[in-house]
């Protein structure tokens, strides 16, 4: 036998006990996968669909098990999907013996009792999702620390995970995301967070975390979305937040942050979603600035102290479809562009407006809430408000409007969910033009109408609350023979029809009112 063939007998034995260590080493890998599986599968108390139960058989091939995947080399388990089954459980320690592991995602069950401190030592993880379960406990101090170098994506909201944040978070720089919603975390934000430079998405709403926004957080200039309402915050409104340039979502609403919007917020020329409200910014108005904006389309300011005018600018907004600056100390008169906008939901209500509503609020208006309520308006509900085609809802209570009310809107009874106009001082007679199939709840109470009730109400069949009290409403009440039915109010306490003010004494033919308040 010449050298050559020695030389090639000796590779093919080489690769031979090569191939037949890796064999022997990748069956006892899978041995060890395969463990870690059926351990996990062990502590499942609730199957409802039999999932596991009958496809995780100890006979098969663990890469056919429904929700595992496995890579196609070494046949290790790379991917663990088993969410929305309504599995009820625990997780055993064993899950993190899966170290070739990239995926974890058991979100939407019913998991209880603390995460497994395994699952942070799997250092090949890149998505963790336990979103919506029951888990309890506080995540480890050095949970980043050692391993999940490769975490890209954190979801653990909707549990009930406590303690504080761990600082040691910032370890996991390759995070692009970070849902921790809805849970019990309490202290301060972690000021390492401005480390993780590749977030896009960073949600904490809806916990009790408590002190100042970190400023920190200005360094994130890849983030998209922030979300850290519903806390306890304090302090102003950073104004480095304006430095991040993708921001397309700011939720910082339900917390206790006072001072004023910053102007600078006016270079984020992405955002599209603003919500500050349920806070208690005071000391100065909207912004101007705000007009910068043009990519808004929802401007939630509600429920603060802010004072000042509504700057004509935010009217001007190409993109915007909600606006809510109710509950504040708003002053001055209603802009004229308030008309020449895209807005669909305008609440501009519980405020010191005062002056008339300008009749181009209406003229190319695709408004389909319109609240006004509880200001110092006054004159004439402007005619044109019957261009509203796509109107639902119509607040213009506690006012001092005065006139008529205009005809139109009872043509539009079909399509108004709701009419109040109460607390004003709207005079002549109540329109007469209900069409048949109304079903919307009218509140004129505290006018100075007067005439009849119009015939026409008896197109209401399904009218369900009448409030026409303390008006000089006289004569016959109309015939409501089929107006309220038995069902209808019956079949829920809410559906009654109240009927207030002055009633002729003539008895009304009605024979099916639940109740009548005279």
């Amino acid at each position: 036998m010449d050298r050559s063939s020695h030389l090639y007998l000796l590779i093919t034995s080489l690769l031979l006990l090569q191939w037949l260590i890796d064999y022997s080493s990748a069956k006892s890998d899978i041995n060890t996968d395969r463990s870690s599986l059926l351990a996990f599968k062990s502590q499942i108390s609730f199957d409802p669909h039999n999932i596991l139960t009958k496809n995780w058989s100890s006979g098969s091939n663990i890469c056919s098990w429904i929700g595992v995947t496995c890579d196609s080399r070494y046949h290790r388990v790379t991917q663990l999907n088993i969410s929305s089954m309504g599995l009820v459980g625990t997780i055993p320690p064993e899950i993190g013996n899966l170290f070739f592991l990239v995926s974890l995602d058991l979100s939407e069950n019913s998991f209880r009792d603390p995460i497994p401190s395994s699952i942070f030592n799997m250092s090949s993880l890149e998505v963790l999702k336990l979103r919506n379960n029951s888990l309890s406990s506080s995540l480890s101090i050095d949970m980043c620390k050692d391993n999940l170098h490769r975490l890209k994506r954190l979801h653990i909201s909707y549990n009930k995970l406590f303690g504080e944040i761990p600082s040691s978070l910032e370890q996991c720089s390759q995070l692009e995301y970070v849902s921790l919603t809805s849970n019990n975390f309490s202290g301060r934000v972690p000021t390492q967070i401005g480390n993780l430079t590749l977030l896009q998405e960073l949600y904490l709403s809806s916990n009790n975390l408590i002190g100042n926004i970190p400023k920190e957080i200005a360094t994130l200039t890849n983030l998209g979305s922030l979300d850290l309402s519903i806390n306890n915050f304090v302090g102003h409104v950073p104004r480095k937040i304006a430095n991040l340039p993708m921001l397309q979502s700011l939720d910082l609403r339900t917390n206790k942050l006072s001072g004023p919007i910053p102007k600078e917020l006016g270079r984020l020329v992405n955002l599209w979603e603003l919500q500050l409200n349920y806070n208690f910014l005071v000391n100065g108005s909207i912004p101007k600035e705000m007009g910068n904006m043009t990519s808004l389309s929802y401007l939630l300011l509600s429920s603060n102290e802010l004072s000042g005018e509504i700057p004509n600018e935010i009217f001007l907004l190409n993109n915007l479809l909600d606006l809510n600056i109710g509950s504040n100390r708003l002053s001055g008169s209603l802009p004229r562009e308030i008309g020449n906008t895209t807005i669909q939901n305008m609440w501009i209500y519980e405020n010191n407006l005062s002056g008339p509503i300008p009749s181009t609020s209406v003229n190319e208006s695709r408004l389909i809430n319109f609240a006004l309520h509880s200001h110092n308006l006054n004159g004439k509900i402007p005619a044109s408000i019957c261009n509203l085609r796509s109107l639902k809802i119509l607040y213009l209570s506690n006012n001092s409007l005065e006139g008529a009310v205009p005809d139109c809107l009872g043509n539009m009874s079909t399509s108004l969910l709701i009419l109040y106009l109460n607390a004003n001082k709207l005079s002549g007679l109540i329109q007469s033009t209900f069409t048949k199939g109304c079903s919307l709840p009218i509140n004129l109470n505290g006018n100075r109408l007067n005439g009849t009730l119009p015939q026409t109400l008896v197109n209401c069949h399904r009218l369900w609350d009448l409030d026409i009290g303390d008006n000089e409403i006289r004569g016959k009440f109309p015939d409501t023979r089929g107006l309220v039915s038995r069902d209808n109010c019956e079949r829920s306490q809410r559906r009654y029809w109240f009927v207030r003010g002055k009633i002729p004494v003539e008895q009304p033919t009605i024979v099916q009112l639940r109740i009548l308040i005279m």
